[in-house]
């Protein structure tokens, strides 16, 4: 009845902080705030948006209340006022639309991406994955966007196409902003959150890493 009453989902992201790497941007300044707002706004925008086209074609969730969802300090409020108008018009589909899960395990499988809004954990690392027969083998993994920029040492990129002769090596030859969430300050994962948190209307999932 809960579920249908008010027929919350949860889109999310993953990937971020590769997506921030890969676009010279260091996790946690200025300018990787300002673009994870930029990125997160666009989402938020384009699923209020299709939650009014399917309430249009659908109906509104049962509960719905025009001056309740549109009050002043809710998600809704905080929407540009074109939207705002369509739902108080059209209503909306679902009460809820965004959150940001740990998406761990989902990041894996999507070749090792950042998970959720969380920094890169490490460069590269061993997993111990469990097989079919119950046994264990140990796999080295390596973060993706690490990944891409390695292919792009290894074939030139960065050397007029002609291959370096180093081998590469993530610990010497990553730029700056390739940082871990061990190299990061508890502020940074704060700002992140914070800049996040303003474009999702229900839960967040953070690990803030602290120095003991």
């Amino acid at each position: 009845a809960e579920a249908k009453a008010k027929r919350r989902i949860g889109l999310g992201v993953t990937g971020l902080a590769n997506a921030l790497a890969m676009c010279g941007l260091t996790y946690g300044s200025d300018r990787a705030v300002a673009r994870t707002g930029a990125w997160m706004r666009i989402i938020d925008e384009a699923a209020y948006a299709a939650s009014v086209d399917l309430a249009r074609e659908k109906g509104a969730f049962p509960l719905f209340d025009a001056d309740k969802f549109l009050a002043p300090g809710t998600h809704a409020s905080e929407l540009p006022m074109n939207l705002q108008e369509d739902i108080r018009e059209f209503g909306i589909r679902n009460a809820l639309l965004t959150s940001i899960a740990p998406t761990g395990t989902i990041s894996l499988y999507a070749g090792n991406v950042s998970s959720g809004i969380e920094p890169v954990f490490a460069h590269g690392y061993t997993r111990k994955v469990l097989q079919k027969d119950g046994s264990k083998t140990e796999e080295r993994v390596e973060d993706y966007a690490v990944a891409e920029y390695r292919e792009k040492w290894e074939n030139g990129d960065f050397n007029g196409g002609m291959p370096p002769v180093p081998a590469f090596d993530p610990d010497k030859h990553l730029p700056d902003y390739f940082v871990t969430a061990q190299t990061l300050s508890p502020m940074d994962h704060v700002r992140m959150q914070a800049v996040a948190q303003r474009h999702v209307d229900s839960s967040i999932s953070k690990t803030i890493n602290c120095p003991e």
